[in-house]
């Protein structure tokens, strides 16, 4: 019986491990570096919009002021970050940090962005509103 319960919060233990918010690293400059999240395979369609947007941020550092290409990269950073964030494949620990990274890098792209901005601040207010920290 003791076994059973020691293996037991050993297991929660785990689990609480798996689901506890990373710790805070250090801010990268969102203007100056693409969304690196690696690609998610649960969701092919997120993972294809994941390929498409890096793609597009290497060609984005290749001209980097050409500004018709990064309103394109602004906008395609919308677009992965939405589908990521109305997944039904993705846990929501990965779905809603990983969207509140690719609207960040919208809004570094892209300021007057309404969309990306509507986006990211409910994500925000979601994490506030269960106590939780907002993810890096």
């Amino acid at each position: 019986m003791q076994k059973m319960i020691t293996a037991g919060l050993a297991a929660l233990t785990l689990l609480g491990l798996a689901f506890a918010a990373p710790a805070q690293a250090q801010k990268p400059d969102a203007a100056s570096s693409p969304v690196s999240l690696p690609l998610v395979a649960e969701d092919a369609e997120v993972k294809k919009l994941q390929e498409e947007t890096l793609k597009l941020e290497k060609q984005l550092q290749a001209k980097p002021k050409d500004a018709r290409l990064k309103l394109r990269v602004a906008e395609q950073n919308y677009v992965t970050g939405n589908k990521m964030m109305l997944s039904g494949k993705l846990m929501p620990r990965v779905k809603y940090s990983g969207a509140l990274k690719y609207f960040r890098r919208t809004l570094a792209l892209d300021p007057g962005h309404k969309k990306a901005a509507a986006e990211k601040k409910t994500i925000e207010d979601i994490y506030r509103s269960m106590g939780r920290p907002v993810p890096q």
